[in-house]
């Protein structure tokens, strides 16, 4: 949770430290494998839609960083995993516990019951 806190609690910026980027850096942080490297370096919401439209979606480029990062699909602690699809904003979340994940928000971050698919080191 520390770690969740540490990168999260950052201002909300599209590349270093959005929906995606921030789980994958606390990933990094835990397991010393960022899933996001090949996709790090885009800025603002405009070039973040771009990249994710270019790998078909949140949920395809999630699970194209999990296979290059080789994870192995599943839920567990420190693992990470797609929000829920009826959520009107999708983001990618960190396990704390099970049944308990972390997403970045605009203001700091969200903690949710329930996420989709997931993988972990």
């Amino acid at each position: 949770m520390a770690e969740v806190e540490r990168v999260m609690l950052r201002p909300f910026e599209w590349g270093p430290c959005d929906c995606c980027s921030a789980a994958c850096a606390v990933f990094h942080a835990l397991w010393g494998i960022d899933p996001m490297a090949p996709f790090r370096g885009y800025r603002g919401a405009l070039s973040a839609a771009r990249l994710m439209r270019r790998h078909g979606g949140l949920e395809v480029m999630a699970g194209m960083m999990a296979d290059r990062a080789g994870l192995i699909p599943g839920h567990r602690i420190g693992g990470l995993a797609i929000s829920p699809a009826a959520l009107r904003h999708r983001a990618i979340l960190i396990c704390i516990e099970p049944g308990l994940w972390a997403g970045k928000s605009k203001h700091g971050f969200a903690m949710l019951r329930a996420a989709a698919k997931g993988w972990h080191a």
